[in-house]
């Protein structure tokens, strides 16, 4: 037996019957209320609405099924059903693992009516449905929240059939090399993307973002908004494993209090790893209850994430990329990267710069070990590159087309911005701060592409930070290239006094110079948003001669350098 589906109709049935019985419940309640005497004519409706009740879960189930089998978008479908006896129940739970993929319906945990609205929410994108009738996006995501298996199971889904989803499966897919080559490709995409999600209502787009977040994620493209949509589903996910995780540590870490070990040898093994746990869980708990804007997350290993701290419209005038060094993994990221960008953007009265704070990847973990080897750099170089062109589509699509892009790395993070720019990095100028170098092999300007000809290059290196007996030092496939601040072209700036009023000098200076307010951050903050830059003042050294020698402290600066309006 064949039956159509009408899908809006469905909808409108199902609200209908709720909204009766509810009226007749009520109905008959007042009525017996404020009649004096006993009424037996309303005693059969609280039946009648109970009635009326039940059949909400087959409407539910129907509309579902409708919306799921809807391959042209019409708003109707048909399903071939057993004359004798069938269940609408089934038949969901088959239509949602089609369309979706094996094992959807299952990994959600979900049955019944939360079943039935995630499938006629997930399934209304390019749907017309009735206004009301399905989940918000906001109510998707709050819903995902609540149920971290249904986030498990959405990081799973594929894109199958016609529409929207069609279109996104059309931009992963392989594909043969285009007369321009792989670029022209993905470049192609990268319109394509923005295109298919500009061309949904918002409310389609966001639901389209978290029904597939581990392709929308990080997919070249894919406006920032949505990106942040996705990015929360996989969020809600890796809590939820992180949290398992930490469990499992924390039963291991007391049992190892307790084993045979008379060295205690055991002990504290796991409290790092547990703390790390800690703090990651807590950073996705603020990304979640805050709304944060997660524009690049994977929680594998050390981790990645970028964050867009403000938004990008008609009045974003400087956009400034900050990348961190080395150490910088998830469990840290709220103690030091996400700080200091949100510093920056706070600190500019005008309202105008908006941050991202960018960890694409995994960066070393030792000073000495890892820091030297230029292997993350080559990996997370192209990366950044990458995003920065997301970034320049974001900008122009977004109303925000006279907006100047700053990306400025710090330690490590300046031979990654080095080595992005051989990648093609589309940004107006470039910030190297107590930077490891610009980059491996990168020694002079004409190792440069031609495309970053126009970019305004600016550095600083306080005086004694550790980092300058490495800068310029590379040796084979070890180090990495120039020393920013003798670099052609590029303004060297003052690195001046902490906030105090003493020297920002020696191995503190490090990280100290992103003190705020102190010289060395204002001079950062100008180079962000555009305005008054002061140069590079060397160290102005006091001698002491005492019973045992010469002494030498710095007790100021030399009046040799000079302030630059860079706007």
């Amino acid at each position: 037996m064949r039956v159509e589906l009408q899908a809006a109709a469905l909808l409108a049935a199902r609200s209908e019957a709720e909204r009766l019985a509810e009226a007749v419940e009520s109905g008959a309640r007042r009525a017996d209320a404020a009649s004096p005497i006993l009424l037996p004519s309303l005693a059969p409706l609280p039946a009648k609405a109970t009635w009326l009740r039940e059949q909400v879960p087959m409407l539910d189930d129907l509309a579902a099924l409708a919306i799921l089998l809807d391959d042209d978008g019409d708003g109707h479908a048909a399903v071939t059903v057993p004359r004798d006896a069938w269940s609408p129940s089934d038949l969901v739970r088959e239509a949602g693992d089609q369309r979706f993929g094996p094992g959807f319906v299952e990994a959600t945990g979900l049955t019944g009516r939360e079943l039935a609205s995630l499938l006629q929410t997930l399934g209304s994108v390019g749907r017309d449905v009735p206004e009301g009738s399905v989940m918000t996006a906001a109510e998707l995501r709050d819903f995902v929240i609540d149920h971290p298996a249904v986030a498990a199971a959405l990081q799973a889904t594929v894109p199958l059939g016609d529409g929207p989803a069609g279109t996104l499966r059309s931009l992963t897919g392989a594909f043969v090399t285009a007369p321009g080559g792989v670029a022209a490709v993905y470049e192609q995409r990268r319109l394509d993307a923005r295109d298919l999600f500009e061309g949904l209502s918002p409310e389609h787009a966001a639901i389209l973002a978290m029904t597939y977040p581990s392709i929308v994620g990080n997919l070249a493209g894919v406006p920032f908004a949505n990106r942040a949509h996705a990015n929360t589903v996989n969020v809600v996910a890796a809590l939820a494993d992180e949290r398992r995780e930490l469990a499992g540590l924390r039963d291991q870490h007391e049992e190892n209090q307790g084993d045979w070990d008379f060295l205690g040898r055991n002990n504290d093994d796991l409290e790092g790893p547990i703390e790390d746990l800690e703090r990651r869980i807590c950073l996705y708990e603020s990304i979640l209850s805050d709304g944060r804007s997660i524009v690049y997350f994977d929680p594998a290993g050390d981790g990645a994430i970028a964050e867009l701290h403000g938004s990008i419209d008609a009045g974003t005038d400087n956009v400034g990329v900050l990348v961190p060094g080395t150490t910088a993994d998830l469990a840290n990221y709220d103690k030091d990267l996400a700080p200091r960008s949100r510093g920056f953007q706070n600190g500019d009265s005008s309202g105008g710069l908006t941050m991202i704070s960018w960890m694409g990847g995994d960066l070393p973990d030792s000073i000495a070990t890892d820091a030297p080897d230029p292997s993350y750099s080559l990996d997370l170089g192209p990366r950044l590159a990458d995003f920065s062109r997301d970034l320049d589509l974001e900008i122009s699509r977004s109303d925000g087309a006279g907006a100047r892009v700053t990306v400025a790395g710090h330690s490590y993070g300046g031979a990654v911005v080095g080595r992005s720019e051989l990648s093609g990095l589309v940004a107006d100028r470039v910030l190297h701060i107590e930077s490891a170098g610009m980059g491996h092999d990168v020694h002079d300007a004409g190792d440069l592409p031609s495309s970053q000809s126009g970019v305004d290059r600016y550095s600083m290196t306080a005086p004694d930070d550790f980092i300058s007996l490495t800068q310029g030092v590379q040796v084979g496939d070890i180090g990495h290239g120039a020393d920013p601040d003798d670099f052609a072209g590029t303004v060297r700036l003052h690195t001046g006094d902490k906030v105090d009023g003493t020297p920002n000098t020696g191995i503190a200076s490090h990280s100290g110079v992103f003190q705020q307010r102190s010289d060395a951050w204002d001079n950062m903050l100008a180079v962000f948003r555009g305005g008054e830059i002061e140069t590079y003042r060397s160290p102005h050294y006091e001698h002491v001669y005492t019973g045992h020698g010469v002494a030498t402290y710095q007790d100021g600066w030399n009046d040799d350098g000079e302030r630059i309006d860079i706007e």
